[in-house]
């Protein structure tokens, strides 16, 4: 590589000595001027001269030697020629050998399509007799099931007529037997007679006893009513000292029952006025059921055993900045650790972490009424779990932004924040009852 990269450079330096800038003196009429040939001028026109050079030297070889190409384009000719004579010999041979194969396979093709004609006549006469030989065993078939047939009406025939026979005799003596029994049902017609008496009798006490029962299944069913009006007043009335409205409630539940109003309730005590004790019991028991899954699905109960209220619901100074806010829920402290268990039946929809409430657990308990749980320690369940009033929940603790362990206590109804305190004293009072 050294020595070629000395070649390169000797040559760059003869280019550049021979290439130099030259001056060409031009004198007329007296006066003398210079023109200036630059090196960028003198290599394209080196270029050029090198180049007609080799053109005019191509010329003169093509020119010399053209008789040459000539000849031998001559002699390639004949040669083509030759040999296509050549082939064209080959090419009458064989148009003559195929006339004769094509005469040959012309010949054999006719003897193929007789055959085929004949193959075809003789499928048909076969298809012919297959069918022919098909009818003549179904018939054959037929005539052997008929035959059965009448071989079976011919015994079934012999067994009636022995029946029958047997029959005519049994006939006989129960014909006899008729006659003595006629005989005997005339002598007791008078203790018949007598018996008609005693069971009419019978009857009309009993007539008594049917109508004592349906006057005593009225007022039990009068008693039920008035017991399941009870309840339904109690329930409702329990529902509505926390603010809730158990129609409205009940119409979101099941508007295809409680759309116009829901079942007739009569204000007042004593039994009510019934036009069918049997319906209007069962919209009363409908009703009654209807009420206490509402109230199973209410919290009326704090999340936690022991606590003391630390905050109430309402307007309050938050407890970082001291300024005025308002409180969405009750703030119940206690030990940290404590249980936090599921105030009502429900579905877990939340349980996690949830910004400045820390872990969060929230209760779907249906109604529209959702609980929730904030600042937790940890949560004890998942997303989708359903739970029983009294199911542990989770730990209380002090996540997320809070002053010391508590559990930030929330219900909303219907996405509305009301006083949870409403509904933990009206539990007491229930159970308490």
């Amino acid at each position: 590589m050294d020595w070629l990269l000395s070649i390169f450079k000797s040559v760059g330096r003869y280019l550049a000595a021979a290439t130099e800038s030259r001056d060409v003196v031009i004198r007329r009429r007296g006066a003398v001027k210079y023109l200036t040939i630059s090196r960028w001028i003198q290599i394209p026109a080196f270029i050029g001269l090198v180049g007609f050079l080799g053109w005019f030297a191509h010329i003169s070889y093509v020119y010399h030697g053209y008789d040459e190409i000539i000849k031998s384009k001559n002699e390639d000719l004949a040669r083509a020629i030759s040999h296509n004579r050549s082939l064209t010999g080959k090419v009458s041979d064989m148009q003559s050998d195929i006339t004769d194969v094509a005469g040959t396979l012309k010949k054999s093709h006719h003897n193929l399509v007789n055959l085929i004609t004949q193959n075809d006549n003789f499928n048909s006469a076969l298809k012919k007799l297959k069918g022919d030989l098909q009818v003549s065993e179904r018939k054959r078939g037929e005539q052997l099931r008929r035959q059965a047939a009448l071989n079976a009406q011919l015994k079934g025939l012999e067994r009636q007529l022995d029946k029958a026979e047997k029959y005519a005799g049994r006939l006989n003596l129960k014909v006899d037997e008729a006659k003595s029994e006629l005989t005997t049902a005339l002598v007791d017609r008078g203790a018949f007679a007598s018996a008609r008496d005693w069971l009419q009798k019978r009857v009309d006490r009993l007539e008594l006893r049917i109508k004592f029962m349906r006057k005593s299944q009225k007022s039990a069913l009068a008693a039920v009513s008035e017991r399941t009006l009870y309840d339904i007043r109690k329930i409702s009335g329990i529902i509505e000292s926390v603010g809730l409205s158990p129609e409205k409630l009940l119409q979101a539940y099941k508007p295809e029952l409680y759309s116009a109003g829901g079942p007739y309730i009569p204000a007042g005590k004593g039994n009510p006025v019934l036009e069918d004790d049997d319906a209007i019991l069962e919209q009363h028991l409908t009703h009654w059921e209807d009420l206490n899954k509402l109230m199973r699905s209410v919290p009326l109960v704090a999340p936690i055993d022991h606590y003391n209220l630390s905050s109430k619901f309402g307007r309050r100074r938050d407890p970082m900045n001291k300024k005025w806010a308002q409180h969405q829920g009750l703030d119940l402290a206690s030990r940290p650790r404590s249980t936090i268990f599921a105030p009502a039946d429900g579905k877990i929809i939340y349980a996690g972490w949830k910004g400045r409430y820390g872990r969060v657990i929230e209760i779907d308990h249906g109604f529209g009424i959702v609980t929730r749980y904030g600042h937790l320690r940890r949560t004890s369940v998942k997303r989708g779990k359903r739970v029983k009033i009294g199911d542990k929940i989770g730990e209380l603790g002090s996540s997320g932004r809070s002053t010391g362990p508590h559990v930030h206590y929330e219900i909303r109804v219907n996405k509305k924040a009301v006083d949870p305190l409403k509904f933990i004293k009206a539990g007491k009072d229930v159970f308490k009852g």
